[in-house]
């Protein structure tokens, strides 16, 4: 958000010039395009070829060519727009001035509709700093201009205009935002940590504790060791996730902001930066790796990197492929059970992976039901080879894989491995109807669009689901400790 400062405003013959990444939108459009850029190989070919030629200019121009970006969907800064539509209501000159692409530029102007000129980036120059105020100079006449900006960047430029407007206010520029010369000031944007923690998304940290599943089913709950080096694993599985979450975020901006709920999104929303996730992501999985070979011992540390080969994978380019998308996320969660197991210098049993593959092969597809079921007519998911078209073959797929999980479950409850480890095997067969039960109540609610868009956390907030999920607990529990003559083979 941003305030009008208490100051007279400039004449009708003062032009305004406003800047764009950081001021017009709450984002870098080059930042965007970069990262998303790295998800085609030719993409950053040509964008190298163009900087080694052009400068930063060339760079941009090429990300502009070769990735492109949706004008429509830009996080445009409400107060900025209302002023300048205040300025043109005036009478008043407004021109874009910018280091973007003139591409991206000319693209948002005539999305805006707001601007009578351009200043923008070209291949060999890139308008930023001492550059920009040498255009501006020359587009004023040498006359008095105002102009809005956000950065360090910016200083030169606001030092020389008798009318700033500040979107961010920089530690160096404190001195120059003077109530007698500031038109606009900053209101309140949110916090970046905050932001941040919202972006890491701990919410979905209960996907993790499939991590501890191993330690159920090898009996190992009462070893002290064994509960730390669960729990361990667990933390360093959910730290990192988060650097997942991260950079998967980064990645998909463009279709977040397509997206009824995901637009709301940190990075979909401009709350953070793309340099913001990319740091944190970073710096997040070089904690996780330290602490899963430093700690936890290099088996663990190969699962971790195995699990985070697959999902930087996933997020560049087996989302985009049907099928092979909901394989990858089923194959997601059989890591942190095999990860699980790998912690406790143990092996899971082939059912119970061949159970949570068919389980969350079902669960993946749900997901997909959900956000087919939200598209219309020949609309295609963004960032997905999914069709509205397919919402019937996806619905059969799912519940197909999930009838598959629970026989695959009733073949884990009769095999010798089961009867030798549970005082009364027979208990476990009260796992069936229950799962069945949360199974199908959870497709019968996606199909009255009841879940929301991930299933998983869904069941982490359901209550019915927290209940069931307790109910399977206490049914291994007793068929562990109860001994009922009648009930054993």
């Amino acid at each position: 958000m941003t305030q009008t400062a208490q100051t007279s405003l400039p004449s009708a013959d003062v032009p305004l010039f406003v800047d764009l990444d950081g001021t017009l939108i709450r984002t870098d459009v080059a930042e965007e395009m970069l990262v998303r850029g790295m998800r085609s190989a030719k993409a950053m070919r040509q964008a190298l070829a163009a900087y080694r030629a052009d400068g930063l200019g060339g760079l941009k121009r090429a990300l502009s060519r070769e990735v492109g970006f949706r004008a429509d969907l830009l996080p445009y800064d409400p107060h900025v727009m209302d002023y300048i539509r205040t300025a043109r209501a005036a009478g008043r000159q407004v021109i874009l001035a910018t280091a973007a692409d003139r591409d991206v530029a000319e693209e948002v102007a005539a999305y805006t509709g707001l601007f009578d000129a351009i200043l923008a980036s070209d291949p060999g120059s890139n308008l930023k700093g001492e550059a920009k105020l040498a255009a501006i100079r020359a587009m004023a006449g040498n006359g008095p201009f105002e102009y809005l900006g956000d950065s360090t960047a910016d200083l030169p430029i606001w030092q020389a205009a008798p009318w700033r407007g500040f979107a961010r206010i920089p530690q160096a520029a404190q001195a120059l935002a003077t109530p007698d010369h500031t038109t606009l000031r900053p209101g309140t944007r949110p916090a970046m940590l905050p932001a941040l923690r919202r972006a890491m998304r701990p919410h979905q940290w209960a996907k993790n504790v499939l991590v501890l599943a191993p330690l159920l089913f090898t009996h190992l709950y009462g070893d002290p060791v064994s509960i730390l080096r669960a729990l361990l694993a667990f933390a360093v599985f959910s730290i990192c996730a988060s650097s997942v979450y991260l950079l998967n975020d980064v990645l998909d901006i463009e279709a977040d902001r397509a997206h009824p709920t995901k637009k709301t999104r940190p990075f979909a929303a401009g709350d953070l930066l793309p340099r913001h996730g990319v740091i944190g992501s970073v710096g997040l999985l070089a904690i996780a790796l330290g602490l899963a070979f430093g700690v936890l011992g290099p088996a663990f540390g190969v699962t971790m990197l195995a699990y985070f080969g697959l999902t930087t994978a996933y997020s560049f380019v087996l989302k985009t492929y049907s099928t092979v998308d909901v394989v990858a996320l089923a194959l997601l969660y059989t890591l942190r059970i095999i990860a699980g197991a790998v912690a406790l210098h143990t092996f899971p049993s082939p059912w119970l992976l061949t159970f949570s593959m068919f389980f969350f092969l079902s669960l993946a597809y749900l997901k997909r039901y959900i956000e087919l079921s939200k598209a219309t007519g020949t609309q295609r998911l963004a960032a997905r080879n999914y069709w509205a078209s397919d919402l019937t073959v996806v619905q059969t797929f799912g519940i197909a894989n999930g009838a598959l999980s629970l026989l695959t479950l009733a073949e884990y409850v009769t095999s010798a491995e089961v009867i030798a480890r549970y005082e009364t095997p027979g208990i476990l067969w009260l796992m069936i109807p229950v799962m069945m039960f949360w199974t199908y109540r959870a497709w019968m609610w996606a199909n009255r669009g009841m879940i929301g868009d991930d299933p998983v956390v869904f069941a982490s907030k359901d209550r019915i689901s927290r209940i069931t999920g307790l109910v399977v607990l206490c049914i291994f529990i007793a068929a562990r400790y109860l001994s009922i003559p009648w009930m054993t083979p």
